[in-house]
């Protein structure tokens, strides 16, 4: 699943990024370079310096890849948005593989402060977890090969070789550094021996650089219906210039798979909170979340101009420069 090609270069390496971990998804391949350059145009010198932190293990049924970039705390607004990533690390990987509402294994208690110690800590975690479910699923799987009857000694060996691994990657990375705001995108790739793997993870997440807040939405949610001609063009964008010929508006609802539980023929805001970019903000929405699979994430950019009669008050003072 690719993305079409923007003009922007901040917008271009967005999607790139993405665009990689889907990549991964569709191969099943382990790891998948993704990019983790700065992805804005605007980007200024005093820019926040990151520190890198790169994990690999694996297991005899399961791999993980961990690559984080953390701001150095050289200052307070960098040291509140180091702290809030690390905790982010945290909450992600302590819910690997859990489908109800605890965590697979603890937060980390011990008392170092070091980020080192702390994304260790979970790396250990999360690959033995990995290691444990991973096992015991084949060998569940393979129980069911030997009680089957059907299957020669010959053809039950060839598909317990060829059973998959299970997979876990896992990226946190700056994608746009401004005088500003600074985002960092947090995306995972889960891979458990189904017919494909799945992305996920926190999105885009935008830290205002005067105090290192996060900027927890950008327009106003109960202004959807009146959003509905800025999202229908930006999708028609994203099928168009993914190959498709020009559609229209109800070609576009034909095409897509709505929730069912929201008004008819409304496109809902993302579940991940938009991104700005210097052209405008970048909305992305999930796998399935609003089409099959094979559409993988659609997404498009709305310009400031359109975009700025419905964004929150702390997004329109993040965003001054933009808006003038």
């Amino acid at each position: 699943h690719s993305f079409p090609t923007r003009r922007s270069s901040d917008l271009a390496i967005i999607l790139f990024i993405v665009a990689q971990v889907l990549m991964c998804a569709c191969s099943q391949k382990k790891g998948g370079e993704a990019a983790s350059g700065e992805a804005d145009s605007t980007l200024v010198a005093d820019t926040l310096a990151i520190e890198r932190f790169n994990y690999v293990d694996s297991a005899k049924y399961a791999y993980l890849t961990i690559d984080i970039e953390l701001p150095q705390a050289k200052d307070d607004v960098a040291e509140t948005i180091r702290g809030y990533l690390l905790n982010l690390v945290g909450d992600r990987l302590s819910y690997v593989g859990s489908y109800e509402s605890e965590r697979s294994y603890p937060l980390y208690r011990g008392k170092s402060s070091e980020a080192s110690e702390q994304l260790a800590y979970y790396f250990k975690e999360t690959m033995r977890l990995l290691d444990r479910l991973s096992t015991n699923d084949i060998n569940e799987r393979i129980g069911y090969l030997e009680e089957d009857t059907t299957f020669t000694a010959e053809q039950r060996a060839s598909i317990i070789s060829d059973m998959p691994s299970w997979g876990y990657d896992y990226k946190l990375v700056k994608t746009a550094d401004t005088l500003d705001y600074v985002v960092y995108l947090s995306q995972d790739y889960t891979f458990m021996g189904g017919a494909h793997g799945s992305v996920g993870g926190d999105g885009f997440i935008t830290f205002d650089k005067k105090d290192g807040h996060v900027v927890n939405q950008f327009v106003d949610t109960t202004r959807v219906a009146d959003m509905q001609p800025l999202f229908i063009a930006g999708l028609k964008e994203y099928y168009t210039e993914a190959g498709d010929e020009s559609m229209t508006t109800a070609q576009l609802f034909e095409r897509l798979q709505l929730p069912f539980d929201g008004p008819k023929n409304q496109i809902p805001l993302p579940a991940g909170l938009p991104c700005p970019t210097s052209e405008g903000l970048l909305f992305c929405y999930g796998q399935y979340e609003i089409a099959c699979y094979a559409d993988g994430m659609p997404a498009f950019v709305v310009p400031y101009d359109k975009i700025k009669p419905f964004l929150s008050k702390d997004a329109t003072q993040l965003l001054q420069s933009y808006l003038k």
